[in-house]
């Protein structure tokens, strides 16, 4: 996971689905305040069970889960902070 200003990014490229969404939850529930976006790359060209999975991610913190539109293999988690 990196961190830059008020965006992390976590990488779950080859994770199974149950074990990136486990990573979320924490990372949601460790993200510092101020935290505005994570940005989940899940990768595009191996199937979409990543993709889907995260895309219907939802948590109290979370206010909502987009598509990024600079990359398709990446989707953008939106916080409450």
């Amino acid at each position: 996971m990196s961190k830059t200003n008020k965006t992390l990014r976590i990488d779950i490229h080859g994770m199974y689905v149950e074990d990136a969404l486990e990573l979320l939850r924490e990372r949601v529930a460790r993200a510092p305040r101020g935290t505005e976006k994570i940005v989940v790359v899940h990768g595009y060209n191996r199937g979409t069970a990543l993709k889907e999975a995260v895309r219907r991610f939802r948590t109290p913190r979370v206010v909502e889960v987009a598509p990024s539109f600079v990359n398709e293999g990446e989707t953008v988690i939106w916080l409450r902070s």
